[in-house]
């Protein structure tokens, strides 16, 4: 990939211009639509190692596990460099979406060759291999806000860029959203409506349902409220601030 660090945002950063939940943004991913990448903090050399799948085998008493087969005769060795945009597999997105994080060894795979396909092949590091050993580094854990998109293709992304283009037209649901996020932060002026410096989006949820009763309003959907709302405006306004 052609690119410059200067080319790529948090995903932090771009839920909050997409104004889309970051799981949102995530599932896009996992569905093919778009990116995701880590950019790499060290220059190292890693070693993939090509391994047959293999039956089940009994680890422990109500436990079990694939065995595999290493082809250490076909190690192939591959160098990263430091910054390099290193891209999230499949794996990866979705130890993000359960877990909000996922080991180092799923960046390397990915840049190994492809398996040829209809092969049970799958790569595996050299560490992974030997993960018995006691001393063998542990890789670190990469966390959801390390995570980085690549800014240039995010715009050229069609489906997350019409979702964007549809809510720039709707004015009168933008000018909603701003409402709302304004009042929220007036709210949160009151310590019973804030959550550390950001407004509590659960207790304001329970403030609308105690109005609907007092001012004898049907409540229907109230109780059931989607706080996605809430954050979809809480994010909108950080979008307009000037």
């Amino acid at each position: 990939m052609d690119a410059e660090l200067k080319d790529f945002i948090s995903i932090n950063t771009a839920a909050k211009k997409l104004r889309l939940e970051i799981s949102d943004i995530l599932f896009h991913a996992l569905d093919g639509k778009l990116e995701l990448f880590y950019l790499s903090k060290k220059t190292t050399k890693e070693a993939l190692v090509p391994c047959e799948g293999g039956t089940l085998h009994h680890a422990s008493p109500g436990e079990f596990i694939h065995q595999y087969l290493p082809l250490l005769e076909n190690i192939e060795y591959v160098d990263i460099q430091l910054g390099q945009p290193l891209k999230l597999n499949e794996k990866a997105i979705n130890e993000l979406i359960l877990n909000q994080q996922f080991s180092e060894a799923e960046l390397y795979k990915q840049l190994a060759p492809p398996m040829e396909e209809q092969s049970s092949s799958f790569w595996k590091t050299e560490r992974e291999v030997y993960e018995w050993e006691k001393d063998i580094e542990q890789y670190t854990s990469i966390s959801l806000d390390q995570v980085q998109l690549f800014e240039p293709e995010l715009a050229r992304t069609t489906d997350i860029k019409q979702k964007v283009q549809n809510t720039g037209t709707d004015n009168a649901s933008n000018t909603a959203l701003k409402v709302i996020g304004l009042l929220m932060h007036h709210l949160a002026k009151s310590p019973r409506y804030v959550s550390g410096t950001s407004p509590n989006k659960s207790q304001i949820k329970e403030l609308l349902i105690d109005l609907a009763e007092e001012l004898n309003v049907n409540n229907y959907g109230l109780s059931k409220v989607d706080e996605r709302l809430l954050a979809n405006a809480m994010n909108y306004l950080e979008s307009q601030k000037n």
